[in-house]
């Protein structure tokens, strides 16, 4: 414990770095492990799926061969039935002795006077010529217990008595008649050689009856050999994935490419309904079973688990080595890169020491443009910031008390302005001169209003300013100038930006006022439209004409940037441009104005700006 303790406190403790390799190589040993198992078991399942194709694909040929054996041998015994002379001859031959039957056959050729005749024995051996798998085909006669064998190595036919007693011979007619499939061993002509033969073969039984009578009179044996079975098959399949089984219904193997279960009942044959499903046999294994249909057998494919993992021997060592190599280049590449990132912080440590010690001259070399080279960047700056700082510490305090002056005489200038306009303003009225001095009046009021800091106003202060423009205005042109304004109670402390209203009606002044008219006329009213609130001046003043109409909708509905582009001097809408810019920079590109207007009938202008409370912007 002592010694863990000792390595974390020697090189984890105060070194980030290390920390850093440590949890980055258990991070990358993690993934790499995982990335690894989940190959593997992918791979597996790829195996393990492929192995069990290619085992089903070599059930189904073996399938093949052994349905094409059962077909050959029901088509030579439907040829036997099928023809009358046929059937005669093998019915006379199970039911007399041999030597009468050669009679008959003589007779038979004396009869029709033909070279040759078709006799049982003849189909018999035509069937063997067809079938390479049949090794031997036997017939024995009920009633007279004898047999009659064809072989294919002697190629020659041999006669053969049953010398055993009766029980004998009916204990095995009786076996025989309960199981159409067995193997070789198991029939009373079978000699000792063939019993300890090395080569093991199967048969195939079927009985004979009389077509008129229907009496059993024969029974029919055909012995195959499954070296012949084994060499087609690999023909078929040159690669046998797997334990290839052949099965009777009554679960005794016939067939087994092992050669463990031959001539025994297959142990597991109650387990094959989980076919698909790993079961346990001999070992856990993935089966295949397929049926062969009329012919009664089933053909069994077995894929252990060893046979498997044989398979991904190689696979799973490969995927450890791989997995290996990619940690240590991984934790090499690692603690090769944070090594060299170590110097660099370890540089900023000594800079930052020196610092601490009042060597402001200090400054970091860093080479590379990351994180680590903007740190040592900043620190650079902060140091000549404060060497800066330091310089010019007093002189900095000297323009502040400069700076605080000239506030102070900024606020004297305004509020000297101020008594200067009150002095005007009762002189005129001194000299009687009351317009003089009303105007004098408005006119400061609407300074003193507009040179205020704050930018946001109530309505109601705005519609103020506007009445006191207008106020000036009919003085100056002596009535011929109407105002009415209509104010809705309910917007009057809402907010609005300062000066929206005014530069509108100013407007209004400079491009649409008929000055040697009577009937001028200018209305402003502030209406609430749900959560909006409209704004509208209008007058009967010149009209705007239609080209220069185009252009204003023109910059109306252009952005603000495009708009700020035509505020020159010359332009007469200077005013209404502004006022519209200024509008959706605050509240959107959703308010703003709209002007509509007829030459020689007048102008409105529509306002639309969101209700907001007093003091909300």
């Amino acid at each position: 414990m002592s010694k863990i303790r000792r390595f974390y406190l020697n090189h984890l403790k105060r070194k980030m770095f290390n920390k850093i390799i440590l949890l980055y190589s258990a991070v990358m040993m993690v993934l790499f492990v995982t990335a690894a198992v989940l190959v593997y078991q992918y791979q597996l399942q790829r195996i393990i799926r492929e192995e069990t194709d290619a085992n089903m694909k070599t059930a189904q040929v073996l399938s093949i061969y052994l349905n094409r054996q059962y077909e050959n041998i029901q088509n030579t015994i439907q040829q036997i039935y099928g023809d009358a002379t046929l059937s005669d001859d093998l019915v006379y031959f199970l039911n007399n002795p041999y030597e009468n039957y050669l009679g008959y056959r003589l007779n038979q050729f004396t009869k029709t006077n033909e070279q040759r005749l078709r006799s049982y024995s003849t189909l018999v051996k035509n069937y063997m010529e067809q079938e390479p798998g049949a090794k031997r085909v036997s017939i024995y006669s009920y009633p007279r217990k004898f047999g009659m064998s064809f072989e294919r190595e002697k190629e020659k036919q041999q006669l053969q008595y049953e010398s055993d007693s009766d029980g004998s011979w009916n204990n095995w007619l009786m076996t025989r008649r309960a199981y159409t499939w067995d193997t070789v061993g198991n029939s009373p002509e079978a000699d000792t050689t063939e019993k300890s033969s090395s080569i093991p073969m199967y048969s195939y039984r079927r009985e004979l009856q009389d077509p008129w009578t229907l009496d059993r009179i024969g029974m029919l044996v055909v012995d195959f050999d499954s070296k012949q079975l084994a060499s087609w098959l690999s023909s078929r399949v040159p690669a046998t994935h797997g334990q290839m089984l052949v099965m009777t219904s009554q679960g005794k193997v016939l067939y087994d490419s092992t050669g463990e279960y031959v001539g025994q009942d297959y142990p597991y044959r109650y387990e094959l309904n989980t076919a698909g499903k790993w079961i346990d046999l001999d070992e856990p294994s993935k089966i295949n079973v397929l049926d062969t249909g009329n012919a009664g057998l089933t053909v069994i494919g077995v894929v252990s688990k060893s046979t498997i993992e044989a398979s991904t021997g190689s696979l799973r060592n490969t995927l450890i080595l791989i997995t290996l190599l990619f940690f240590v280049a991984s934790f090499v590449l690692t603690s090769t890169v944070m090594r060299k990132y170590s110097k660099k912080i370890r540089r900023i440590i000594v800079s930052m020491s020196r610092i601490g010690e009042g060597d402001l001259s200090t400054r970091i070399q860093m080479p590379g443009e990351d994180e680590l080279q903007q740190i040592s960047q900043r620190f650079n700056d902060m140091c000549e910031r404060l060497e800066q700082y330091i310089d010019k510490m007093y002189t900095s305090e000297i323009k502040q008390k400069h700076a605080e002056l000239v506030a102070l005489q900024s606020q004297i200038n305004p509020h000297f302005l101020y008594n200067t306009l009150e002095s005007i303003r009762m002189k005129a009225y001194s000299e009687g001169a009351r317009d003089v001095g009303k105007m004098v009046y408005s006119l400061s009021v609407m300074f003193k209003g507009m040179v205020k800091k704050d930018t946001v106003i109530t309505i109601k202060e705005e519609i103020e300013m506007c009445s006191i423009y207008l106020d000036l205005l009919q003085i100056r042109y002596e009535g011929r100038i109407e105002v009415a304004i209509e104010v809705e109670p309910a917007v009057n402390g809402c907010s609005i930006i300062k000066l929206l209203v005014q530069p509108i009606v100013e407007n209004y002044m400079v491009h649409g006022f008929r000055s040697l008219d009577e009937d001028n006329r200018v209305r402003i009213s502030a209406l609430r439209e749900g959560e909006r609130i409209i704004i509208t001046v209008q007058d009967n003043g010149n009209g705007i004409p239609a080209e220069r109409m185009q252009e204003i909708d023109k910059m109306l509905s252009g952005s603000y940037q495009l708009s700020s582009n035509l505020m020159e001097k010359s332009n007469p809408s200077i005013g209404l441009i502004n006022v519209h810019d200024r509008i959706r920079m605050n509240y959107g590109e959703e308010y703003g104005l709209s002007v509509s207007s007829e030459p020689g009938k007048g102008t409105e202008v529509r306002m639309e700006i969101p209700m907001l409370k007093e003091g909300i912007l």
